[in-house]
């Protein structure tokens, strides 16, 4: 126990590291870690905080969390835990949209891997989620 330090520098091709604002990290970790562990089984992935700062009246505004996986599973679990970042924090995404939306570009085997977006309206949102 205690805390872990990983540095992107490390990478064997196999990890994300994605910054999470504070006021969103219980969210996303849910209780008990229980959300984490959800996307970890539906993608293949593992998670977790990185340099978590557990002091009361820390004045650190993001965590930084890391994924870890191939380039397919890091990629759903990075955008799932980005879809419950934007639930608590609206607007974060348009923050990080051209690191996210470029990151691993062309990095698989067949060098065509890459992410595409769509916008939608209001009304159409609820129909492309599904039921929720």
């Amino acid at each position: 126990t205690g805390p872990v330090m990983v540095h992107e520098d490390y990478s064997d091709g196999d990890l994300t590291m994605l910054t999470i604002p504070q006021e969103a990290v219980g969210f996303v970790t849910g209780q008990g870690g229980n959300f984490l562990r959800c996307i970890e089984e539906e993608w293949g992935s593992l998670m977790f905080f990185v340099d978590v700062d557990l002091s009361r009246g820390s004045r650190k505004t993001y965590e930084r969390l890391a994924i870890f996986g191939d380039i397919r599973g890091r990629r759903g679990s990075e955008l799932k835990v980005l879809s419950a970042v934007e639930t608590k924090v609206p607007g974060f995404l348009y923050t990080v949209m051209d690191e996210v939306m470029s990151r691993d570009k062309y990095c698989d085997k067949t060098r065509t891997w890459g992410t595409d977006s769509m916008a939608f309206q209001a009304d159409e949102l609820s129909y492309a989620l599904g039921k929720q």
